[in-house]
């Protein structure tokens, strides 16, 4: 058993090239390994039980090895993932149970029963190219990571979609670097955090229709300062707004856009209303991407309001000056998916998150404030 930990991004394929061109892939920190094809075949039970429980299993063929996978619930913070992972080698391809026992599986899940019903559900089927990434990061630390380009597609009951991620995993240091390396390279690449697995996309195909991204509230209690509501609301917003604009891609529904701004209002207003706890960066670049993302999603979601206002909205005979105001707004969308900033706005948020950077520029009475509780009467 290892516990992975990962920072996983999303790019288009258009800037596959311009990523692998870009100076710190041809530095002498990194070193490619070179490329292989990956098949992989994910099992679940008929209700899926297994991704209920937030289990993900496969058998990956990989040149000619058959490995057996099995990878528990994990957390994810500020944009990087942890979770355990098991790995055997097995002879053939089909799951090995005595091997399976060996597994750490959720309490609540009956695994003897499962064996009769699991079978197949989805697979993947992708190139990966990887490097390895051997440095000494911001503090003079050594750090270790496996860089993984895949490339391909999820396939389940004849509908696909497309795979085009980049994963760094952590071999050795400090996780927090990983987040400072993606964001030199996303200053120049558009790359997105992303929570979406390929399991998760295996899943969505089995029933596009019954996909949705829906909003999670952080619970307090009255221990919780004020520091920690800042974070925990900080972060769950992180997790929304680039699932929104993924949601919006998979389902061509326009109801992720305005989610989406709502995100990032949302960020505006937890830095305003917390700035007596948390300083603003003295640079304010995050600041800046943030006020001119929203603006950017607010004029792209101009037509809908005025659609709504007008009753444009209310019936279902179309109408060809709104229909044609939207076919726009979802081009300038694309467009705006297609730059950098969105992606280095995400990972700001994240290295700010895991440093706590703004303790850097505490004053006693920002500390003293810091630590009163959110909930205290």
């Amino acid at each position: 058993m290892s516990l992975e930990v990962e920072l996983k991004l999303t790019l288009s394929p258009h800037h596959v090239e311009s990523l692998k061109r870009q100076p710190l892939f041809r530095s002498e920190q990194i070193r490619e390994l070179g490329s292989q094809q990956l098949g992989n075949t994910y099992y679940d039970t008929p209700e899926q039980l297994l991704t209920q429980h937030r289990v993900a299993l496969r058998i990956r063929k990989k040149g000619e090895q058959l490995i057996q996978t099995l990878k528990s619930s994990g957390i994810s913070e500020a944009g990087l993932h942890s979770r355990k992972e098991w790995e055997w080698l097995v002879q053939k391809p089909e799951l090995n149970y005595e091997l399976l026992k060996q597994a750490e599986w959720p309490k609540s899940l009956d695994c003897a029963a499962i064996e009769e019903t699991i079978a197949p559900v989805f697979s993947t089927d992708f190139n990966r190219t990887t490097w390895i990434l051997d440095t000494i990061d911001s503090k003079g630390e050594e750090l270790k990571a496996e860089i993984a380009l895949d490339q391909g597609k999820v396939l389940a009951h004849g509908l696909e979609d497309p795979i085009c991620e980049l994963e760094i995993e952590l071999l050795h240091g400090d996780a927090s670097e990983l987040v400072k390396f993606a964001l030199e390279l996303a200053k120049h690449v558009p790359l997105y955090i992303s929570d979406i697995s390929k399991a998760e996309r295996g899943y969505r195909l089995l029933e596009p229709s019954a996909y949705s991204t829906k909003r999670q509230i952080p619970e307090f209690n009255a221990s919780t300062t004020l520091e920690q509501a800042f974070i925990e609301l900080l972060k769950n917003e992180l997790s929304l707004w680039p699932r929104y604009f993924e949601a919006w891609r998979f389902t061509n529904n326009w109801q992720y856009i305005p989610l989406a701004l709502e995100s990032l209002r949302n960020i505006g207003a937890f830095y305003e209303s917390f700035s007596d706890v948390i300083p603003p960066e003295p640079d304010g670049q995050l600041d800046k991407l943030l006020t001119k993302l929203i603006r950017q999603l607010r004029d792209i979601d101009a037509w809908r309001r005025t659609a709504l206002l007008s009753g444009g909205l209310k019936t279902n005979s179309g109408n060809a000056w709104i229909d044609e105001q939207a076919k726009r707004a979802s081009a300038r969308a694309e467009v705006l998916l297609q730059t950098a900033e969105p992606g280095v706005l995400a990972l700001l948020i994240s290295e700010q998150i895991i440093e706590k950077s703004w303790r850097r520029r505490w004053t006693e009475q920002h500390q003293a404030l810091a630590s009163n509780c959110l909930l205290e009467s």
